[in-house]
């Protein structure tokens, strides 16, 4: 995995008519917490999986019930910039909601969606880009400072 995320210090902001903007990798992706420690996800992998920038980490096993309803669906990375929970909404083991919040103090989150209908987006492995095919996006559902 490359590691773009290292260009993005600790802290960093976009800053557009005064208002603070979440950060994003050059592909477009939230920048997040905990993962230059992951490695590519196999085919055959039963781990929690997420794309990023073209690529499919292998996040690991679920750890936390978020919901209540008895099924592990989150798993929560750090580094030394802040924390970020991977979540599993719709149980197919892709991540498709995460939620990072930072030392200095801001927070974002996002939703895995269908660009065109801006509906979520369940399993991220269909659709081809260099056919034009609708691939899935990373979809910014809400971010601040604390």
């Amino acid at each position: 995995m490359s590691d773009f995320f290292d260009a993005y210090p600790f802290g960093e902001e976009h800053l557009g008519n005064g208002v603070n903007y979440p950060l994003t990798t050059p592909a477009g992706d939230p920048v997040l917490c905990g993962l230059d420690k992951l490695s590519l996800a196999s085919a055959d992998s039963l781990s929690f999986r997420i794309p990023l920038s073209g690529e499919v980490l292998d996040i690991g096993d679920p750890e936390a019930d978020m919901d209540g309803d008895g099924f592990m669906e989150a798993v929560t990375l750090q580094d030394e910039r802040g924390l970020t929970v991977y979540s599993d909404e719709d149980g197919d083991r892709a991540i498709d909601k995460v939620s990072t919040v930072r030392f200095d103090g801001t927070y974002d989150s996002w939703e895995l969606t269908n660009p065109k209908e801006r509906t979520k987006f369940g399993g991220f492995l269909n659709g081809d880009p260099s056919l034009n095919e609708d691939v899935p996006r990373w979809t910014c559902t809400g971010w601040g400072r604390i």
